[in-house]
């Protein structure tokens, strides 16, 4: 059987599509989302705002990528970027259970779970099994509740929000307060009370936030990402992002 020339020249165009569309493909932009996490991200006024946003936006500047920032609910975002190559999701806690779903960059951000108390009080707190001797608060149904009980630690006092915890301890109808750092200065902000009449005794537990890709994600575009948050932690400038946004609390290396 005789292939003519024109067949033989569309068969070879129709290669060296595909093969176009493939390396494209391949090495195609990548779409962050974000859902509302703050004060790491979030949407006011129409406008993303927060330290991971400015991080993000540097990062497809020193990746020569496209930026494409997209703002979602979590349970949506989440499974978006599990499920559907080309996609990331941000400020995403890095776990054991979810360490094989994504391929990981950063980390972004450290969150901590902390034991306060004020400073009034001198309350010392030096071993987990100090918090036996305290009656601490809670919020309901929060991972500072479910850590504390995990650890044999049942003296709670439970309350619905956090400003009522932070009333209780100003008031000295608690002796301690469980939460999560960022928690904490957004509720003592949000209500002007000054930080300085806590102190931080105890960190029950830290986890770090990265930006979680789809597990196709093709490894060098992985390393890509990773050089490029390496060189911008390096040089200062995401320290300097945090500090801007007044959250150095959050800032890791």
């Amino acid at each position: 059987m005789r292939i003519s020339i024109n067949n033989m020249k569309k068969f070879y165009f129709i290669i060296l599509v595909l093969f176009s569309i493939s390396t494209l493909y391949s090495s195609a932009d990548i779409s962050v989302i974000l859902d509302d996490y703050r004060p790491l991200n979030y949407l006011e006024n129409e406008k993303l705002k927060g330290p991971s946003v400015d991080v993000i936006k540097l990062l497809f500047k020193e990746t020569n990528e496209k930026e494409n920032i997209i703002f979602l609910p979590w349970k949506r975002g989440y499974n978006t970027a599990k499920t559907e190559e080309g996609f990331a999701l941000a400020s995403t806690t890095r776990t054991r259970e979810r360490e094989k779903l994504f391929k990981w960059v950063g980390p972004l951000a450290t969150k901590k779970f902390i034991i306060y108390a004020l400073k009034s009080s001198h309350i010392k707190v030096n071993k987990l099994d100090d918090l036996k001797h305290f009656t601490i608060g809670v919020e309901r149904g929060t991972i500072s509740e479910q850590m504390l009980l995990s650890r044999g630690i049942s003296n709670l006092s439970k309350v619905t929000y956090p400003k009522q915890n932070m009333g209780m301890l100003l008031k000295k109808r608690i002796d301690l307060w469980s939460i999560s750092s960022s928690t904490f200065h957004e509720t003592i902000e949000k209500n002007n009370v000054s930080g300085s009449q806590f102190e931080a005794l105890y960190v029950l537990n830290q986890a770090k936030l990265y930006i979680a890709f789809n597990k196709d994600t093709p490894d060098e575009k992985i390393d890509k990402w990773q050089d490029a948050y390496n060189l911008l932690i390096k040089s200062g400038k995401v320290k300097e992002i945090f500090e801007k946004h007044n959250v150095s609390y959050l800032y890791t290396e």
